[in-house]
């Protein structure tokens, strides 16, 4: 999803489900990866991953939250010792918002603001006053949960797997 505020920017909203413990690699790299739940029509397990300083992000978050992960798309290149060429991608989350639980947001009004400042922030000054932490009744935030139909040529048959 991408936000409507800041093109540049991918978030993904959804219920954590499981933290993994911090991996060490060589003592200068570490890595902590969470399960999250997506909130969509389909919803979808998606592992968000942080890296070095952004590890201590998650100390702040339980499974079974809701929350809203601000990430960047990671891609990168691997050759095999026969010399075959491999792409992966990866999920690496660099900030956290808490979400009021579905049951916390019905019936109240809106609950802006609650726990959203319990994430590490990269100095993001973006209002999230705009129609974030609204009821998903309203109209804008069903038309954002829709997950989106490739047009006619631009589907997977276009991928090599």
């Amino acid at each position: 999803m991408i936000d409507k505020h800041n093109t540049n920017t991918l978030e993904i909203k959804g219920l954590v489900k499981t933290i993994f413990e911090v991996k060490h690699f060589k003592n200068v790299f570490q890595k902590r990866e969470i399960l999250l739940l997506t909130e969509e029509q389909y919803p979808q397990k998606i592992i968000i991953e942080f890296i070095q300083d952004k590890v201590k992000i998650l100390d702040f978050v339980v499974e079974g939250d809701r929350i809203k992960v601000f990430i960047n798309l990671k891609g990168r290149k691997w050759i095999s010792s026969d010399g075959t060429e491999k792409y992966f991608n990866s999920i690496q989350g660099w900030k956290i918002e808490k979400l009021e639980s579905e049951s916390e947001g019905e019936g109240e009004g809106e609950g802006e603001g609650e726990g959203e400042s319990e994430s590490e922030s990269e100095g993001e000054g973006e209002s999230e006053s705009e129609g974030e932490g609204e009821s998903e009744s309203e109209g804008e935030s069903e038309a954002e949960e829709k997950p989106l139909t490739p047009k006619k040529g631009e589907g997977l048959e276009d991928f090599p797997f």
